[in-house]
């Protein structure tokens, strides 16, 4: 099948409301340094329809690490917002999921906002080292039916990170491999998962889970996109840097995990 690329508006929703409260990301000394402060970012109120959740998180070591940067720009914030926006326009096409299209709503795991929201996106988790607290929140979001897609990162030092505060979230839970044959891989599209090409070359691209109970027959929790970054397809699918095909998969691969999310 081939499937509608379009672009999305790169304009950021700003307010003061409730929702992706940034402020408590700031460095703990006080200071306003230009490169770590941020603005309070947040889609629409909950309203029933699906949005787009990205967490933001900080870097630094404990509550006093700064954020780190890429690209002049916060780590969990790469290829926010248009990957965002493109995806739902993407899902709002190609299936009946009732979606809010300019909804791209950014919160940490301390926000009880998140909680309205079953599906959740973080990226660049080498550079993740939440609080404590932050990963009881998390734990409980999963625990409560939540659904974490993690994406955007390469290498063992990155995936080790993850592995070990998903850990510290879910103590007695492994993440584990996701074979080809997982259902998420056939929940709206049947995807072959290696046909999802990495936009940069060096690692192959693997795919990890945790699974309630440590069951691989029971509902996935967390799904990981080892090396590799299917926003980047995302973000620029409208801009012809790679072929039409990748960004394709890399849609594709995005809708099978909210459709499997959302039905589980």
């Amino acid at each position: 099948m081939t499937m509608l690329i379009v672009g999305g508006s790169a304009s950021v929703l700003t307010h003061g409301g409730s929702g992706g409260r940034l402020a408590s990301l700031e460095p703990g000394d006080g200071r306003r340094d230009k490169a770590d402060h941020r603005q309070d970012l947040a889609g629409p109120a909950y309203d029933g329809e699906y949005h787009f959740v990205r967490i933001a998180f900080q870097s630094g070591r404990g509550s006093r690490g700064g954020f780190g940067r890429r690209r002049g720009g916060a780590m969990w914030a790469h290829d926010y917002p248009r990957a965002d926006q493109n995806f739902l326009a993407i899902l709002d096409e190609t299936t009946n999921i009732v979606t809010r299209r300019s909804a791209s709503n950014v919160y940490t795991f301390l926000d009880d906002d998140l909680l309205r929201n079953p599906i959740a996106y973080i990226v660049e988790p080498g550079f993740w080292n939440p609080g404590d607290e932050e990963v009881e929140r998390l734990g409980e979001y999963l625990r409560k039916g939540g659904f974490l897609m993690v994406d955007d990162f390469r290498g063992g030092r990155e995936l080790a990170n993850l592995e070990f505060h998903l850990k510290r979230a879910l103590p007695e839970l492994d993440m584990l491999q996701v074979t080809e044959a997982h259902e998420i891989f056939d929940s709206f599209f049947r995807i072959v998962p290696q046909d999802v090409v990495p936009p940069y070359g060096g690692y192959p691209p693997a795919w990890y889970g945790i699974y309630e109970d440590n069951d691989v027959t029971k509902r996935l929790m967390v799904i990981i996109n080892a090396n590799n970054d299917m926003a980047e397809y995302w973000e620029f699918s409208d801009y012809g840097y790679y072929p039409i095909d990748l960004a394709n998969e890399a849609y594709k691969l995005g809708v099978n995990y909210v459709v499997y999310a959302m039905t589980h």
